[in-house]
This record gives structure tokens, sequence and C-alpha cells, in this order.
């Protein structure tokens, strides 16, 4: 990896990976521990009071975070980068990239709700294990006063918010004031508050390890090599300035630019009769007035509640038992 990109070790699946470690000429020390999982830990020089993880990948085609983290790791090893907290990078799942699909067998980032036995059958079982392993150890190892995680994505269809974030929900806190400071520092244009516990790579990390922690989107998904990161040029240079810089710099006070809504329901497939009552290119946030027919399944009809609701990844062809789209309604401040 020292001599090659980070995207193409982790790519090269013919090659077998070992963990190793060595210093790069700043002091920062590098430690290789398994396919597509790298630490960077800053000399002892600098003293931290942040440990910061930042996953992609985790869909093996939403391709353009990989990218945008292969640059800032080749930074950091160059020397052009210094930074000054402990950061993990995960790049999630490498397989499914090799192949141009969003995964192999199942969904991955339905699969962090806990370590589970190994299936044979389903690659993303053992890998979701790995992960949290990788995340769970780092954690550990860096019991730092502020934990972060941002598991990095981008949606398969246009949206009317070209990033946005989830903050998932999790038992130690309902609103992290310092994630939302981030998003808006980083010009991302809407968060949404989920009410109810997930299996998203970030809600293990805010749950099991009370971090700040987001699925973040950023644009929209292109092959590799075709992505225009200009486009995310404000959230690229925020996320570089968030791990070279001092945490306690971060604490003034920001009038957030961004737009909030709730998450009000989950609508879920659970058979192949599912059907949504739009086209299927509909624009993420789409809104819907009350009473209008969203869905149906097997008989049962899903129709905008009170208020009117705007529509968040639709997706009709996910697996029976999987969330076919997210529901949200605007805060009003």
């Amino acid at each position: 990896m020292d001599h090659i990109s980070f995207i193409q070790n982790t790519l090269d699946l013919s090659v077998s990976v070992k963990e190793k470690s060595w210093l790069l000429t700043d002091g920062t020390l590098v430690i290789y521990h398994s396919r597509g999982v790298v630490e960077f830990v800053p000399s002892l020089d600098f003293t931290s009071n942040r440990a910061v993880v930042l996953s992609s990948g985790v869909h093996g085609n939403e391709t353009s975070p990989i990218e945008l983290l292969d640059t800032i790791i080749e930074d950091i090893q160059s020397g052009k980068l210094s930074l000054t907290q402990p950061c993990l990078f995960i790049y999630g799942h490498p397989a499914a990239t090799h192949q141009h699909t969003r995964f192999i067998d199942t969904n991955l980032n339905r699969l962090f709700s806990g370590y589970q036995t190994p299936d044979d059958s389903v690659v993303e079982v053992a890998l979701a294990n790995r992960l949290m392993e990788s995340v769970d150890r780092f954690f550990t190892k860096h019991d730092a006063q502020e934990k972060w995680h941002l598991d990095l994505h981008c949606a398969i269809r246009s949206s009317q918010h070209y990033t946005f974030a989830i903050h998932p929900y999790n038992r130690h806190y309902k609103r992290s004031d310092p994630l939302l400071r981030f998003l808006s520092q980083s010009k991302i244009e809407a968060c949404l508050f989920s009410e109810a516990p997930a299996s998203t790579f970030s809600w293990y990390s805010a749950e099991h390890h009370g971090a700040h922690a987001a699925t973040v989107e950023l644009g929209k998904v292109a092959k590799m090599g075709e992505n225009d990161l200009t486009l995310l040029a404000d959230f690229e240079k925020e996320l570089r300035h968030f791990i070279s810089h001092d945490s306690h710099t971060d604490n003034e006070k920001v009038i957030s630019s961004v737009i909030e809504y709730q998450v009000t329901r989950s609508i879920m497939k659970h058979s192949e009769q599912f059907e949504f009552h739009f086209p299927s290119d509909l624009a993420n946030f789409t809104q819907f007035n009350e009473n209008e027919l969203l869905a149906e399944d097997e008989g049962v009809k899903y129709r905008a509640q009170r208020g009117g609701e705007s529509v968040v990844f639709p997706n009709a062809k996910v697996e029976n038992g999987h969330r076919a789209c997210l529901l949200v309604q605007k805060i009003e401040n």
C-alpha cells in the first residue's frame, strides 16, 4: 500500500492481505489491518480528544466516496496532509465494487445490528462481522472523549438535495450538535433524524460506542473514474480540515444551514406484489400530499400521512423484509 493507491491495493483480490505497519516521515504510524481497513495514528507529539472512522464502499457501486477518501489517504502518506487525531479508513465491499454491483448476496448495510454466525451462502455476514470488529478494536484502543464515524455513500437516483445525511437514533444522544456543526460547515444540504434503531454501519458506532455518527449521501452513483469530485469540494475541504486541526478549535457556535427532516416511518416490502404508485425514477425528497397513495403490497395501501410526507430511498427491488423507502417531514424551526 505504501507504493500504490489504497483503491488499487484493496481491489487487487488476487493478492492476499496481511497485517503490517510502518512509519511515515512525519512520524505517523500506518497500520494496514486487513483488506480495505487502514489506520493512521499521528506521532506522540499530537494529543487529541477525538478518534475518527471514515468508511466508504459499504455498497460496492457507490464509488465517489471511495475515490474521495483515497485522495485523502494518498495525501496523508505523501505528507501533504498531517493528521491531529487517529483515523480509521474503511473501504467496505471491494468484491461488490469488482462486480460493479451494490452487493453480492444481500445488502451489507442491513447487517450491523450485531455479530452474526457466518453463513457460507451470504458473503456479507462475515464481512459485516469483520468491519464491526475493526471499529470495536479502533474505538477501544483510542478511548477518546469524542468518537466519530462518517459512513459515506451516494444515492442511486437523483435528489432534491444533492448531499444529505441520516442522523441515526441511538441511546446516547437525541441530537448530536457537533455532528450538525460539521454537516453545516461542510455544506451538507439536509439531515434526516431517525427515531428508531437501525442496522446500518453508522447506527452501530452511535449505539455501541456513543459516536457522533451519520450516513452521509454524497451525490449520485457513477462508475469508478467517472465521478465529478468537484461537486463534493466543500465536503472534502471541511473533512480534511476536520482531521488535520485541533478539535478544540471547532467549538465555536455556528448557525446551521442544514435543512432538517424527521423520519416519520419506513415502508417495508413484504411480498413480490409490492409496487409504488409513482415513477421508478422519482427523485429523493419528492413531496406527497396528505392521503396520496404511495405504495401497495398484498392489498395493503400506504398513503401519505397528515401534513404530507416526502419519499427518500424508494426502491421496489429490495429483498422481502427490507425497507422499500423512508418517509420524512420537514422540521420547521
